[in-house]
């Protein structure tokens, strides 16, 4: 068993679910590291990933749900500033992670698969956060110790399209990919290199062999390709929190009764997200969420109802500064925003809050004279209610 294994369910079925999470964000080589290389092509030390894979480690410890796919696994790379074990929170163990170098990130995709490879109806889930650079279909996951080979940099990096390549082999049938991270050129990798060489894979390419299911895999990325994806300082990346927020009710729906993630309604509620401005600012519908394939199928079941994006708002939008905002829920209050809690740095803009499914009774008080009220059913993706004067 490697060091980095935070989760391991023997009894767990013979249909699992294996997770393999690797955040880097302590580059030694790069500018701000111990030893940087003269030329990093303008990469520099990241504090938001290592932040992220522990989010959505979490997440998928506490939250994820899929009776047919249990959690069988999860592995856990990191290369932080300031290095800490992961506590398990269904244990409470703590655990020494292991460094996100590239040897080691090769292991545990070896790792991996083998346990993938075990049943056709297991589902794999790959997570990575951290420096990437692309040239067109070529793409290169940077490991904690890229630039340590002078001679070959990209011998720190791993080949992300070879890895997807690689699992076709592999019997698990669902394969998901969240890449947070850019998918912009490198003027001192890819491109210099001259070659299609960009990283490397433990996995040999080969087809689907002609007995196994077909493979559905999807690669959701932070951004479009050729594009930078934005990091937050010290705190959890945006592509990585709005993927959290969309799990956890935003992509869901409820056609047979429960409540379900599906792939398509995931990567809709993530574009929702990202294009939101209360939630992404002044980078809203500029880092585009895509994907590679879109096969859909269930991801993720909730226990109870979604936590939904609400925006509420007055129409004329500048009537929002001197608003009072009140919902309620079968008459009673829930929320309340007083005028004196308005965004000074954005005093128009709408008051964002979640709730979970139902119906909800929407109140804007302008004064005893103006008294906009709206009652709406909030459910996914989100809901925008606008408040105008009768």
């Amino acid at each position: 068993m490697a060091g980095s294994t935070i989760h391991l369910d023997e009894q767990a079925g013979p249909a699992c679910t294996h997770a393999l999470i690797v955040g880097v964000g302590k580059y030694p080589h790069l500018a701000g590291g111990e030893t940087p290389v003269a030329d990093p092509d303008g990469m520099r030390q990241l504090s938001s990933p290592p932040l992220s894979a522990r989010a959505f480690a979490t997440w998928l410890l506490t939250e994820y749900h899929d009776p047919q796919r249990p959690l069988g696994s999860l592995e856990l790379l990191l290369s932080e500033e300031q290095p800490a074990p992961f506590v398990n929170p269904r244990t409470q163990s703590a655990h020494d992670v292991e460094i996100a170098t590239i040897d080691n990130i090769l292991a545990a995709v070896t790792q991996w698969y083998d346990r993938g490879d075990s049943d056709v109806d297991n589902r794999l889930v790959f997570y990575f956060c951290g420096h990437g650079v692309s040239q067109g279909e070529d793409m290169a996951l940077l490991a904690a110790d890229i630039f340590e080979d002078l001679h070959n940099p990209l011998n720190g990096a791993l080949d992300f399209a070879g890895l997807m390549n690689g699992l076709k082999r592999c019997k698990a049938t669902q394969q998901v990919f969240f890449v947070d991270a850019c998918r912009s050129n490198s003027d001192v990798l890819i491109e210099r290199s001259g070659t299609r060489f960009a990283g490397r894979s433990p996995l040999g390419a080969g087809a689907r062999p002609l007995d196994l299911p077909r493979r559905f895999n999807i690669p959701y990325y932070a951004t479009l390709a050729g594009d930078q994806s934005h990091a937050r300082p010290g705190q959890v990346s945006l592509f990585t929190e709005a993927l959290l927020k969309s799990l956890a009710g935003a992509a869901s729906d409820d056609p047979e009764g429960d409540w379900r993630v599906n792939t398509s309604h995931l990567l809709e509620a993530i574009d929702h997200f990202m294009h939101e401005p209360r939630f992404a600012g002044a980078v809203a519908g500029v880092q585009v969420p895509s994907v590679g394939e879109l096969p859909i199928f269930v991801l993720h079941r909730l226990p109870g109802p979604p936590v939904v994006p609400v925006y509420v708002g007055c129409e004329p939008a500048h009537d929002n500064a001197d608003a009072e905002f009140v919902c309620r829920e079968d008459g009673l209050e829930r929320l309340r925003r007083q005028v004196g809690d308005v965004d000074d740095t954005d005093p128009e803009s709408e008051w964002a809050i979640e709730l979970r499914f139902g119906n909800y009774d929407f109140e804007a008080r302008l004064g005893d004279q103006d008294v906009r009220t709206k009652t709406v059913t909030v459910r996914p993706v989100f809901r925008r209610i606008q408040l105008v004067q009768p």
